[in-house]
């Protein structure tokens, strides 16, 4: 009986214990209302710090945190800062557009880089970038987010994640004809001053006139002096690298059978500077470097940022070899010329080189389109070859559009701010 009595006080006791640790435990509300009226204290450096890693699409919409948020992520500062930072962590992404001129359509997708990948064909999803419905669009250069597109004979910079689109006032050049003047325009950066410009060259051959504009600004179209081999005549698109753009082009005012340069312009000075293509680079029975090819959308050469060096590499043939120089000193005037040979399975179709490169591939377009759209990316130092498959492209729409690749960052920086 005394036994029966223990274990009954005994167990009693326990249960009081236990009722009583219930009661000292907060309950789901109580702990609820608890962290949401503690305020957690985050030091302002490593808030920004977190911000600068994520991606552009979740800043936009963390602009209505707070005002505190809202001004940080609006400034110019954190844009800048946030576009280095994704441009030294990340492999940027590739800006691909399709351009019909005959039915006047512009298409604008970006991609994943795929170099990241080591398989030789796999399948990337793309997010179309044809948010701002302008008719008649030719794309040139893309530099931090910003692309410069022409629609007849306007001039546009737009930002397709911000959808900021800016208009720059007709160019009007001193001897004008009866029609329109044949304009070749280039975007460039100025990381000093952090200022945006668009160089305009008359390409006609009677005239030479060329101008400048810094966007967002004063916007006024204004004379860029080139005092030296001018006139000329560009025959490729822009490239630009660390605060120059680049373009090849031929002199009209000498009678020698070599005019071919590569023109350079700074962006912060506004000078020019002329690279001479020496005679001897010259592929054999070419007098002139951008003597243009058949098969070709004008030059069959493209400028590309070889390590950090100014590159030329011309469209590979139909057996599959191709030829790439690079200016190794400009002043003294060395140049460097191999000559690659795609795989076996590659021969016997025309390709497009495109001026992006990065890890030691170049990218390749067939001069005639697939469905789905494929990219190509030979390695120059392993010879091997992989292609990337791109479904769901309306390429019925463009059997016969001009194709750019090029490199691109989603950006938060807004023009005029």
């Amino acid at each position: 009986m005394k036994l029966s009595f223990q274990i009954v006080f005994i167990r009693w006791k326990k249960r009081l214990a236990e009722k009583e640790k219930r009661r000292r435990l907060p309950t789901r509300r109580k702990l609820i209302s608890s962290l949401v009226t503690t305020p957690i204290y985050i030091p302002f450096d490593h808030q920004i710090s977190i911000l600068l890693r994520l991606p552009v699409k979740y800043l936009s919409r963390f602009r209505c945190v707070s005002n505190l948020w809202s001004s940080m992520i609006t400034s110019r500062d954190f844009r800048n800062m946030h576009l280095n930072f994704a441009s030294s962590s990340a492999p940027p992404l590739l800006l691909v557009a399709l351009e019909d001129l005959s039915r006047k359509k512009l298409l604008l997708v970006s991609l994943p880089n795929p170099h990241a990948s080591s398989s030789s064909s796999y399948c990337v999803p793309y997010k179309d970038l044809s948010l701002l419905k302008i008719v008649g669009k030719v794309m040139y250069n893309a530099v931090r987010g910003f692309i410069c597109v022409k629609s007849r004979l306007k001039v546009k910079i737009l930002n397709p994640i911000s959808r900021q689109l800016q208009c720059l006032p007709k160019i009007k050049f001193k001897d004008y004809p009866k029609g329109h003047p044949f304009s070749e325009y280039f975007f460039g950066y100025d990381p000093v001053e952090d200022q945006y410009k668009v160089l305009a060259i008359d390409n006609s051959p009677s005239r030479a006139e060329h101008k400048v504009l810094q966007v967002g600004r004063n916007r006024a179209w204004r004379e860029a002096q080139c005092t030296v081999a001018c006139p000329h005549k560009v025959h490729t698109s822009g490239l630009y690298m660390n605060g120059t753009v680049y373009y090849g082009a031929s002199r009209t005012d000498i009678d020698s059978p070599n005019n071919s340069m590569i023109v350079s312009f700074d962006v912060k000075l506004e000078t020019f500077k002329f690279i001479k293509v020496p005679s001897k680079v010259l592929p054999m029975g070419y007098e002139n470097m951008w003597r243009v090819h058949p098969c070709a959308y004008g030059t069959d050469k493209t400028l590309i940022n070889y390590k950090g060096k100014l590159g030329v590499v011309e469209n590979p043939r139909l057996k599959g070899s191709f030829r790439m120089w690079v200016v190794e000193d400009a002043e003294k005037g060395e140049w460097s010329m191999n000559t690659y040979h795609l795989p076996k399975s590659a021969a016997g179709h025309y390709f497009m080189v495109m001026d992006t490169y990065s890890t030691g591939e170049i990218c390749l377009v067939p001069s005639q389109l697939s469905d789905p759209f494929c990219l190509f990316y030979y390695n120059l130092e392993k010879n091997s070859m992989r292609n990337v498959i791109v479904e769901g492209l309306p390429i019925s729409e463009f059997k016969h559009a001009y194709v750019t690749v090029s490199d691109y960052y989603e950006s938060l920086m807004f023009l005029g701010t």
